[in-house]
């Protein structure tokens, strides 16, 4: 990473309440087995990058939390969203954090890497295709197709393309800093 990784004493107070914050998030089952603070104790990841800009972290932070939470997607379909993204960008920390998310929620071992690998896996579901879809297509120039939004709408409903739409922001965000402060791909925390 191009950035120093900070342990809690050397952090401002801005910081350190980032970082406060940052610790009650990952405490969640959700990261369980991945590798969010080095042996130090420091955050790595998004985390340890965001903690430099605790302004721009907490207000990610917020974006995250209320983009994370709209309805209308099922996990699986997220997680195609989001390996759909990490994988147009090469974004390692992305791509490790949710290989592990993808297959807890249900993506086979071979639909993961193929989604890895910036491909479309077979036997997604078609909820999962239109999110795969979509989230390609707003990467690309222009604006989303029309037949394209409008199959969406009709099959997903306007709070899953909606979902999908802003899924995709967020991790367009995250995967440009982590690009930018070249965040490495994190290691399988140990088994407790």
């Amino acid at each position: 990473m191009r950035l120093p990784l900070l342990h809690r004493e050397e952090l401002t107070p801005e910081q350190r309440g980032l970082y406060d914050a940052f610790d009650a998030m990952v405490k969640a089952d959700e990261y369980a087995g991945l590798e969010v603070r080095d042996a130090g104790g420091a955050f790595v990841g998004p985390w340890g990058v965001m903690l430099h800009f605790p302004e721009l972290g907490q207000a990610l932070a917020r974006f995250i939390d209320l983009a994370q939470r709209l309805p209308g997607l099922s996990e699986r379909a997220r997680q195609v969203v989001v390996l759909t993204i990490g994988a147009r960008f090469d974004v390692a920390y992305e791509l490790y954090a949710h290989a592990r998310l993808g297959a807890r929620a249900g993506l086979r071992p071979d639909q993961v890497a193929t989604l890895c690998a910036g491909g479309r896996p077979s036997g997604l579901t078609e909820e999962e295709v239109l999110a795969a879809d979509v989230a390609t297509a707003l990467t690309g120039p222009g604006s989303l197709p029309g037949p394209l939004y409008d199959t969406a709408v009709r099959t997903l409903g306007q709070e899953a393309l909606d979902a999908i739409v802003f899924v995709t922001v967020h991790y367009l965000a995250l995967g440009v800093v982590l690009n930018a402060y070249d965040v490495p791909a994190g290691s399988p925390a140990p088994r407790k």
